[in-house]
């Protein structure tokens, strides 16, 4: 009598050998996903600590306004990372990141001009990560979110002829911060990939152009 083969050893064949009939994305709510069709060896990096950190800070600009044209609303348009962030073990257990950021605003003077100032703002904050220095990890930093909040006239005072005004803006800063090795991992996996789909391309930034036949006004009778 002929064997057949372990019905979900031959599934799994079939399964494997069909790869792009698995749907990639979530997995039906009620029925789940498909099982795997193999177990691979891949090289990650794998994460054993991290931590974030959610702040934030208060970036101060000075302006010498006319008393008769004094500051009267600001415009925080634009933060960006000048150098970083970079971050160090100081000590086992201990890590320190340093970060370096421009911020400009727009002020709108009370007869409608408008002026701009920039400044650069450096942040230095020390964390507690246990593992830090640990043998095989290495430590990653990185500030996926930096955002101008808000920003305000804080005070002015009057020094001889001009409006000493000072501003604030606030800037939102989330660090995140992890501790890494290179490994090899065991993982149960689909096979290779399907074949992406063809890109939507655009042929022309230019509008659809469909005049109504005839040029003509209704006529009348």
């Amino acid at each position: 009598m002929k064997k057949f083969p372990d019905d979900k050893k031959y599934q799994a064949l079939t399964v494997k050998d069909h790869i792009a009939d698995v749907p990639l994305g979530p997995c039906d709510p009620i029925y789940g996903c498909s099982p795997p069709t193999e177990v691979v060896c891949v090289l990650v990096d794998k994460v054993y600590d991290e931590c974030k950190n959610v702040q934030v800070d208060e970036v101060r600009f000075y302006y010498e306004a006319a008393p008769d044209n004094p500051v009267v609303d600001v415009i925080c348009y634009k933060v960006e990372i000048c150098e970083g962030p970079e971050c160090d073990i100081i000590a086992p257990g201990r890590v320190r990141v340093t970060v370096t950021y421009q911020v400009k605003i727009k002020l709108i003077l009370e007869d409608g001009s408008t002026e701009k100032l920039t400044e650069e703002n450096t942040v230095v904050k020390t964390f507690n990560m246990p593992r830090a220095g640990e043998a095989g990890l290495y430590l990653s930093c990185d500030i996926p979110f930096l955002e101008c909040l808000q920003a305000f006239v804080e005070e002015e005072e009057l020094e001889y002829d001009e409006l000493r005004t000072s501003i604030v803006a606030c800037i939102g800063r989330y660090t995140l911060l992890k501790l890494l090795a290179r490994v090899q991992l065991a993982i149960p996996a689909y096979g290779f990939c399907p074949e992406p789909p063809d890109c939507d391309e655009v042929l022309s930034e230019c509008p659809d152009f469909n005049p109504e036949w005839p040029p003509y006004p209704p006529q009348t009778r």
